[in-house]
């Protein structure tokens, strides 16, 4: 499932022309797929919002989804940029955020 779901998100990435236009085609995908996605500029970076869970039921069973999940948005965002977990439903968090850093 996660090398699918890389493959298709790095052919839509692909037309991003710098990195928030990436992530703004990332929210949009997400947002597509049910997770109520949103994008926000931070002072160092960008936030990834998800606001919805489609698959919590699974997640809660079987953690490894968000895992894969999390490699999934590394692999299409590219060596730019780090990309890691900043709140997460199954923690107790309202959302799912990731904080998606530039690399100098």
């Amino acid at each position: 499932r996660a090398a699918k779901q890389a493959e298709d998100y790095s052919q839509r990435l692909s037309k991003g022309p710098d990195l928030s236009g990436r992530i703004r085609c990332l929210a949009d995908i997400r947002s597509s797929e049910g997770y109520m996605a949103g994008f926000e500029e931070t002072e160092d970076g960008f936030l990834l919002v998800e606001n919805h869970c489609p698959i919590c039921v699974a997640a809660k069973s079987c953690s490894g989804l968000c895992a894969m999940e999390l490699k999934v948005f590394q692999e299409v965002i590219g060596d730019s940029a780090t990309v890691e977990r900043t709140d997460h439903v199954l923690a107790g968090a309202r959302r799912c955020a990731y904080k998606i850093s530039p690399k100098e």
